[in-house]
């Protein structure tokens, strides 16, 4: 699909797809260096990470967290989540 690169860098995601990938206005996406180019991936929104979050700290409800090791916690499940997932 052809794109025109505007001012800044700036490259208009066609409609087709921004629906087809549920992309929407203000929704972050990576660019991902390729050996042959460039791909574009949509990060999922925040309320769909917080679902998929939830529940990670049960492994921490009978003692006190702190903010060190939400971080940590929430980078281990991440990493676990994704580790087949590699780009």
């Amino acid at each position: 699909m052809l794109a025109k690169v505007f001012n800044k860098g700036q490259v208009v995601i066609p409609a087709r797809l921004r629906r087809k990938y549920k992309i929407n206005i203000g929704d972050k996406v990576n660019i991902i260096e390729e050996d042959d180019g460039i791909k574009i991936v949509p990060v999922e929104s925040f309320d769909n990470v917080a679902e998929e979050l939830a529940g990670v700290f049960s492994d921490y409800a009978d003692r006190e967290i702190d903010k060190k090791g939400i971080n940590e916690a929430t980078e281990e499940y991440l990493v676990e989540s994704v580790k087949d997932e590699v780009y």
